[in-house]
Formats: structure tokens, sequence, C-alpha cells
């Protein structure tokens, strides 16, 4: 924290973690929610966190609770970007399986009206159907009239701390997703997919009805 206080000049505050030397779980989970509840969103430095955090409580508790917006590397740095959660003002329930291996039981949306620059919350329910023993990752995108993708996500399921080849059968899994509204978008109607892709070479996606991903809902941008 020394280091990045002498290179940081803005005027935010900061926020050392996990809390304490011999880092107590239960004081920073409760130090993470607080964040959580005083701010709208968080950047996140991480680095070191196999010492310090080993069982990445804060990262864990951000995945569980928050929506990863992006994340980049630098170096052995990873700076990520968390937007708090808003209320989920679509919910629904679902029955797509893809590959025969993985439905998605349910979904949710914070909205289907936004404008550019906005960022839409998906929350994304997943239950493995059998062992697991690939890794997957997950889409969320979304294509203007004519099909052309217009912005997208791509995470392994709960930020990467989720991943398939742990998952039990029969386990429901919440996996949290936000998705940035470019400012350059144009009004009008816009597809939301979903679906899922091998993480290996070629990045198959897995099947889903007739297609390789699912129709979620109209996003229409005002």
């Amino acid at each position: 924290i020394e280091v990045f206080g002498y290179y940081y000049s803005g005027d935010l505050p900061i926020y050392p973690l996990p809390v304490g030397l011999s880092s107590d779980e239960d004081a920073t989970r409760a130090a993470v929610e607080d964040i959580i509840t005083d701010y709208a969103r968080a950047f996140v430095l991480f680095y070191g966190e196999n010492e310090r955090d080993p069982r990445r409580v804060v990262e864990t508790t951000l995945d569980t609770e928050t929506f990863e917006l992006d994340d980049t590397w630098y170096g052995d740095l990873r700076l990520a970007r968390y937007v708090m959660p808003a209320p989920m003002q679509i919910e629904r329930s679902g029955d797509a399986t893809f590959g025969g291996a993985i439905t998605l039981v349910g979904y949710a949306l914070s909205a289907d009206e936004l404008h550019p620059g906005d960022v839409l919350q998906v929350r994304l329910d997943w239950r493995a159907n059998l062992p697991l023993t690939r890794r997957y990752k997950v889409f969320v995108q979304l294509l203007d009239a004519d099909g052309v993708l217009a912005a997208q996500r791509d995470s392994e399921p709960g930020g990467g701390l989720a991943l398939t080849t742990t998952w039990t059968p029969g386990e429901s899994i919440a996996d949290n997703h936000a998705l940035f509204i470019p400012e350059t978008l144009p009004p009008g109607a816009y597809r939301l997919i979903v679906g899922l892709y091998d993480l290996d070479p070629p990045n198959a996606r897995m099947s889903v009805g007739d297609g390789d991903h699912l129709d979620l809902s109209t996003i229409h941008l005002r």
C-alpha cells in the first residue's frame, strides 16, 4: 500500500485489504461489504493475494455480491473494475441446456432500457448436469439489428473463481456479469445473447437448441 500511495496522486479513498497482518477473514469480508454499501464502483488492484489472501476472501466477496466490469493485467498486477449491485428489474426462470451438460435455470437483468455509457448487470444461474472435465468461458453479447457485435463480456464463471471443472452436478452457480454499453452506440433495439465456449482452442461454443447461443432479451437504447 505504501508503494501504491507513493505513485497514486488522485483523491479517491484507498482501502488496504485484507484486514490485519494475519488476514482476518471475517473483518476483511465485512470491510469489503462496507465498501459495496458505500460506493457505486470500485477499482481493485490485486497483487500478492496468494500470500496475503490465499482463500480469496476479497475477490470472492466482490464476485458474489457485485458485478465485475473488466480486468486488465499489468505485469504481476491485475486491475479489476466492479459496479455495485442495482435492483434487478427483470427475472426469468429457464431450462436451456448447453451441450447436454450445463443448464441455465434462470437469469436476471438490471434493466432492459438503457442509455449509451450505462452498465447492464446480468446474473446467470447455472446448474451442472454431470461432472465437467473441461473449463468453459461465458460470453454475454449485445448485437445490433444486423447481428453485428456491439458490446461483449467474456469470463469464466464467478469472475474466474467458479471454474466449471469444480462444479458439482445439481449445484446451483450464481454468475454475475457487467456489460458496458459503449457511448457511441446509436439508439435502437439490441439482442442480448449468452453462451459458453471451450477455454482451449479452437474455443468451440457449446450447442444449445439449434444454435450456439441463447437469446435472453431485447435491450432498448434511448
